[in-house]
């Protein structure tokens, strides 16, 4: 089918990563039997490339075969995991038909909430947890939302810039802080010294991840769900990783976490998330919208980290203007 962009999406983390070289792809090829990556003189990615995958547009036209693979009819507003374009040819079953939407821009935030409900998922909180979530960017201020359903005790939201920070304590953080604050240390003097039952480390800083494992208590979890594009000089494993057990839990949005059992799918998931589009207050989150004509500048506020920005989407022919 071709479906008609409306709005798309750029991710602040991995498509910055693409975007500045730094993804492992531009310098290594992975091996499809042994899954591990190699450096190599032929990586598995190369210019010109098509790049993004955040996409919702109008189904434009169905193929002859379409309609027979269950295909959403020719106008509904669907999400593609497609690159910036302003038209897209994708196969049925790769089309999420999105809910009612006051605004249909939230819907680009499909395969961010994807990932959010997957480091829940991951992280498995209890009943009274105290719960960190380092990187208060689109992924975590959906974590902070989807933390509080949960029924954990405290929501303890970090990052560097304070817009961040307002918005997460408008989605139900009890504690914000500056990575400056000594986060390890306001966290222990929070919890009578325990640490924190579980910290998601979201925010794509190779420092924080340190810091992650210095917050987290005795035999607590970190959850990583950021892919690094930097090096980790600051890493230390010889302190707290060493004697307080902390468990690293890897979060890659491509599987589903082997303790839920067998009645939970990445299909079931993505069904969840694209409900929960319509629950979450998502519409704070969508802070600049800039026409693909001006695509460079859109590209210019992600890259520089804005201080007000959270998500940028790209408009296409008007939408939305």
């Amino acid at each position: 089918m071709i479906v008609r962009t409306l709005f798309s999406g750029i991710s602040a983390g991995t498509e910055m990563n693409v975007f500045r070289g730094s993804a492992p792809q531009w310098r290594t090829r992975r091996d499809p039997t042994t899954k591990l990556f190699f450096e190599t003189t032929s990586p598995d990615w190369s210019y010109p490339l098509a790049y993004g995958y955040a996409a919702v547009g109008k189904v434009e036209r169905l193929g002859d075969a379409a309609a027979s693979l269950g295909a959403p009819p020719v106008g509904a507003l669907v999400f593609t995991y497609s690159p910036h374009a302003s038209f897209n040819v994708v196969r049925a079953s790769d089309v999420v038909v999105l809910p009612a939407l006051d605004d249909p821009r939230v819907g680009v935030l499909s395969a961010n909430l994807n990932t959010a409900l997957n480091g829940v998922l991951d992280a498995r909180p209890s009943f009274g947890d105290v719960v960190v979530v380092s990187g208060l960017g689109v992924i975590g201020l959906c974590l902070v939302q989807l933390l509080r359903r949960t029924g954990v005790s405290v929501v303890v939201g970090v990052d560097a810039i304070e817009h961040r920070r307002q918005l997460a304590q408008r989605f139900g953080a009890k504690v914000v802080l500056s990575p400056h604050d000594g986060v390890a240390e306001k966290v222990r003097a929070l919890t009578g010294n325990r640490g924190a039952d579980i910290v998601i480390e979201v925010s794509g800083a190779t420092p924080a991840l340190n810091e992650a494992i210095r917050t987290v208590g005795y035999n607590g979890r970190v959850v990583v769900m950021s892919w690094y594009g930097g090096t980790f000089e600051s890493l230390s494993l010889s302190g707290e990783f060493h004697h307080n057990r902390p468990r690293i839990i890897s979060s890659q949005v491509g599987g589903i976490n082997p303790d839920l059992g067998p009645l939970w799918s990445v299909d079931r998931r993505k069904a969840l998330a694209n409900e929960l589009l319509a629950q979450l207050d998502l519409g704070p989150l969508l802070t600049h919208t800039v026409p693909i004509e001006d695509v460079a500048s859109a590209y210019a506020l992600v890259d520089n980290g804005a201080a007000d920005l959270v998500q940028c989407v790209i408009s296409y022919d008007g939408a939305g203007q």
